[in-house]
């Protein structure tokens, strides 16, 4: 469910440097595993009411990932610290 994400994982838990790198290609790479990543969850099948509430709240916190990504992408300056 995971596999998207774990490719980037360096780059994004590193975001900082990424950012900075303005290597728009891998911004571009995160954000699209960021999104699949939040798809395969959506798609997946909860046993109970709390899995799928669960499942729900992973799927938004990824496409929120996506966004700020994208936002951050968008910015011309550094991240405060």
């Amino acid at each position: 469910m995971y596999e998207a994400i774990e490719a980037y994982a360096a780059e994004f838990d590193d975001l900082r440097g990424t950012l900075a790198s303005r290597h728009h290609a891998n911004l571009d790479a995160i954000r699209s595993a960021l999104e699949t990543t939040a798809q395969r969850i959506g798609e997946a099948q909860g046993n109970g009411q709390v899995d799928r509430d669960n499942l729900a709240r992973l799927y938004r916190g990824f496409m929120a990932a996506s966004r700020v990504v994208g936002h951050l992408q968008d910015v011309d300056h550094p991240l405060p610290r």
